[in-house]
């Protein structure tokens, strides 16, 4: 039985508003059951905000839900739109946005360096007689340009801490994210709401979270991340070559290794370009760009004296203690906190991604459940058929689903499987620009979905306010 999506996004957005209403600067008690930190830690930030207000917003939230206000809200964003100078001028726009957006990050920027290993490397970088600390195969380039711009530009001559230097970075790779994520909406989407769906679901995830300050090496990945999927896509349009892609993504696997998971993305470019292009011209363009840019990087961290040995060795990937997967069965290590299979794990990863995207993955997984039931529906019995014919015919926005739906599955794995120190909630930022991949997937699948203007206008609506409360109550908490 297929599932009214509209109908599912309204229920969603009542569900995910009732925690708001319950857990704002209450005790968090209901009828006897006290609700943990350590169990709820993607909605704990709702504690922060005072019950009077929680409930103004609620209202404001629910009206969006009824289709009569919400076609008024439309209406009243239209007006807007229509007051708006230059709007032939997308790209004036772009830039305006983008450099309005830095101050907001400063502004709102993160107050504590509680989280992750802030404190080591505001601490450990901050060194001028030990050049060791320059070195780091767990995010070599990303730990080498914050020493460095510390070392050389904003401590001798600004007097600026290492904790304020990523937050000058982090602030700035938010301002270059905006403008590379308004580019690729304009490109790709055919109407307003098609675009203000794609950027819309992107700037409300709590990824964003990173580009406010934060003092961690994931805000540049972050950023390569979203270049990569832009000229991914534009390299199925045969715009963009497929070197170019697979230069970006090598360079963003330099300043954080977690983002080699996107390399099975690649693979199938290269299944779509297989007719296209020379098989040898195709390898060329798979292989040259990285290894061009790991040998360099490999020169780099050999002539530091941190070279294969300690790639192999102290900063093998794994953690703290180099153990890359979630234990099946038993706990190994003090730095484990569950099983692979455990709720305790299962408990964790679905705050992880409640926390990124209120609505990425429940939308998209009724999507996906609505068009297999259709297949089944239409008497497709081999599994071989189900798959082809799961995302568009259309071939172009069959190619675009089926790259970002790789790159979606690769990195949902990925924060599945992978060790995190202390579980998930200690490392929530390492998985976090996985939201980014399978929010832009669902905003492909919604629009693909959905037939009538008017649907996709109210779900939008509906998603990226509900959103918006959820991420900035998030962003604001931590100010």
């Amino acid at each position: 039985m297929t599932v009214p999506l509209l109908r599912f996004i309204r229920s969603w957005a009542l569900l995910a508003l009732i925690p708001f209403m319950l857990m704002s600067n209450q005790g968090l008690t209901l009828q006897g059951l006290t609700l943990s930190e350590k169990t709820f830690w993607a909605v704990w930030h709702y504690t922060h905000i005072p019950p009077w207000l929680s409930w103004i917003l609620v209202l404001l939230m629910c009206t969006l839900v009824i289709p009569s206000w919400n076609r008024k809200t439309q209406k009243g964003i239209c007006l807007l739109w229509n007051m708006l100078p230059l709007k032939n001028n997308s790209h004036l726009w772009h830039v305006i946005l983008s450099v309005c957006a830095v101050p907001i990050f400063w502004v709102f920027r993160l107050g504590h360096l509680r989280w992750g290993d802030a404190q080591i490397l505001v601490a450990g970088l901050a060194q001028t007689d030990d050049i060791a600390v320059i070195y780091n195969w767990q995010s070599p380039l990303t730990v080498y340009l914050h020493q460095r711009l510390w070392a050389w530009l904003f401590y001798p001559h600004f007097g600026w801490g290492m904790d304020t230097v990523y937050a000058f970075v982090s602030v700035l790779c938010g301002g270059m994210f905006v403008f590379v994520l308004l580019n690729l909406a304009h490109d790709f989407a055919r109407t307003p709401i098609e675009k203000s769906l794609i950027v819309g679901l992107v700037l409300t995830t709590g990824t964003m979270q990173l580009f406010f300050g934060y003092v961690e090496n994931y805000t540049i990945i972050s950023l390569g991340i979203v270049v990569f999927l832009w000229l991914g896509l534009h390299s199925l349009q045969g715009k963009v070559p497929l070197w170019a892609v697979t230069l970006s993504l090598s360079i963003t696997n330099c300043f954080h290794p977690s983002t080699v998971i996107l390399w099975f993305a690649v693979i199938y470019l290269v299944w779509v370009n297989r007719h296209e292009k020379a098989w040898h011209q195709l390898l060329l363009e798979l292989i040259l760009p990285p290894l061009i840019i790991s040998s360099n990087l490999l020169m780099m961290m050999e002539l530091g004296n941190h070279g294969l040995e300690s790639l192999f060795g102290d900063d093998r990937p794994g953690g703290s203690d180099h153990i890359w997967f979630v234990p099946l069965f038993n706990i190994t290590s003090d730095w484990e906190t569950y099983t692979m299979f455990s709720m305790a794990h299962l408990t964790d990863w679905a705050n992880l991604h409640f926390l990124l995207s209120v609505f990425g993955l429940p939308v998209l997984g009724i999507i996906v459940w609505n068009k297999m039931v259709r297949l089944v529906s239409k008497g497709h019995t081999k599994l071989q058929k189900q798959a082809i014919q799961l995302f568009p015919k259309n071939e172009f926005l069959h190619t675009q689903c089926w790259f970002l739906g790789i790159a979606s599955l690769s990195y949902l794995l990925f924060t599945w499987v992978w060790n995190a120190d202390y579980g998930i909630r200690k490392d929530w930022d390492l998985f976090s620009p996985s939201a980014i991949v399978y929010s832009l997937l669902l905003a492909w699948l919604f629009i693909e979905t959905t037939d009538d203007k008017d649907t996709l206008a109210q779900g939008t609506i509906v998603i990226v306010a509900v959103s918006a409360l959820h991420a900035m109550t998030w962003i604001v908490s931590n100010t």
